[in-house]
């Protein structure tokens, strides 16, 4: 009888599956890669959509006057509010434009809170974009008496240092003057029209005559009381109403 060897064991087995787990944790974790980017790409399509939907609710809340916080000049929301920043997602500004109007409005924000240091300053200037551009809103009870046309010697200082500061801008800008509902008390203008047009005019030809604006690139706008940005109910709202508003134009003039 032939005499029978023990088998011989491999003992090279576990190679094998110790492969096969390498190969499966491989698959795993690029399938758990590819979740993940896909997570990501749905969570940033979900959240630009978030952006737009909002931003579109608030233009069609607020109308062509809306706007959001700027600066620290007033940390209240005012009528027609102040802002800082685009709302993300859609905008009648474009991009380039933006970021333009954002520079100029930066350094307008820090030229003045800083060379004049007027703690009232919320009161007299705020600072908006909206469909037309940038929009410099000053109050005219601090700029002008009432039914003069003449900037208040004391608010000069505000109006030349916004001056240096619009000029680098190299845009058109158009000056408008607005008024509230009631009947000017003046023997020089004679309705709220010629009012709202000579105090917009006078801030033009300031920066024509004192810091070489070119005329080209400036316009005058009287809209008396038909653009009112308050209820002309209250002494309050009346006082908004009565304004002049420098907007550097985010686009060109046709």
């Amino acid at each position: 009888m032939a005499k029978r060897h023990p088998e011989h064991v491999n003992l090279e087995r576990w190679l094998v599956s110790y492969a096969d787990f390498i190969t499966l944790l491989f698959a795993f974790f690029v399938v758990m890669y590819a979740i993940s980017q896909s997570d990501l790409a749905k969570l940033k399509s979900v959240s630009e959509s978030i952006r737009e939907a909002f931003n579109a609710e608030a233009i069609d809340q607020q109308g062509k006057s809306s706007g959001k916080t700027l600066n620290q000049f007033d940390p209240a929301s005012a009528q027609g509010g102040l802002l800082l920043d685009m709302p993300a997602g859609k905008s009648n500004i474009m991009a380039p434009d933006y970021e333009d109007l954002k520079r100029v409005a930066d350094i307008l924000e820090e030229s003045v809170s800083y060379e004049l240091g007027d703690a009232d300053i919320a009161e007299k200037m705020q600072i908006i974009y909206d469909d037309r551009g940038l929009v410099v809103r000053l109050s005219a009870k601090n700029f002008f008496e009432p039914g003069a046309a003449d900037v208040k010697p004391e608010a000069v200082p505000i109006l030349d240092q916004m001056a240096k500061v619009l000029k680098t801008a190299k845009r058109h800008i158009r000056v408008e003057g607005h008024t509230d509902d009631l009947a000017v008390k003046s023997d020089y203008y004679p309705s709220n029209w010629e009012l709202s047009t000579a105090r917009a005019a006078w801030v033009v030809r300031y920066l024509i005559q004192k810091y070489k604006f070119d005329p080209r690139y400036l316009t005058v706008a009287g809209y008396a009381e038909y653009h009112p940005i308050a209820p002309n109910k209250s002494e309050e709202g009346r006082a908004k109403n009565r304004r002049i508003e420098i907007v550097v134009l985010s686009k060109e003039p046709r």
